[in-house]
């Protein structure tokens, strides 16, 4: 995740170094996009630091106090995903292709299994029906596990490892803002031009 939050600075120092860019992204015409940018930016920021210091700190020992805790940092990550992809349509023009994003993938399907979204909406209907739910003393950061019940399979405890699944989506995320520095670089390349 620091990582993430050092890309998202690089991403930052260029903007505010760059008369180009900002030129281009203050320009009336641009204003969703930099609405975009300037949005993301914050949420990035806010969400990586976050999850920083919740890791460092860990989960609370009162289940109940916990599980709020895991939907703040499932929504986070969540938050966090989306600020990336508008950031990257933002500076790039092109929407952001997750289809090979494994670990950000996995996370949101993590998310949305564990919040029982998968019972019977957006599947298909060969599909059996799912329901899902986090008990109280589902786990932490080493690894969480849930209750979810299929028609053809009865109960089973699903568990997942959170850390390196969260750590694997920080390394794609962390791509995806280097692509994002890239795209500024060539197409406000480095000048002497004043700053706005």
């Amino acid at each position: 995740m620091l990582r993430i939050v050092n890309r998202r600075q690089e991403i930052y120092d260029y903007f505010h170094n760059n008369g180009d860019c900002q030129q281009f992204f203050f320009d009336a015409a641009q204003k969703e996009r930099y609405a975009a940018y300037y949005t993301s930016m914050y949420l990035v920021q806010d969400t990586s630091e976050s999850l920083l210091a919740h890791r460092a700190r860990g989960f609370f020992s009162d289940p109940l106090a916990a599980y709020l805790e895991f939907w703040g940092v499932m929504q986070a990550l969540i938050i966090q995903q989306d600020s990336i992809s508008d950031l990257y349509e933002a500076v790039t023009s092109a929407e952001l292709d997750i289809r090979a994003l494994d670990s950000w993938q996995a996370v949101r399907t993590l998310r949305n299994a564990c919040a029982g979204h998968p019972a019977k909406r957006d599947r298909p209907k060969n599909f059996p029906v799912t329901r899902t739910f986090m008990g109280r003393r589902f786990g932490g950061y080493p690894a969480i596990t849930y209750e979810q019940w299929q028609a053809q399979g009865g109960i089973s405890h699903p568990t997942v490892k959170l850390a390196p699944l969260i750590d694997g989506h920080a390394k794609e995320a962390e791509a995806k803002l280097v692509e994002v520095l890239q795209s500024m670089k060539e197409q406000w390349p480095p000048s002497t031009k004043q700053k706005c």
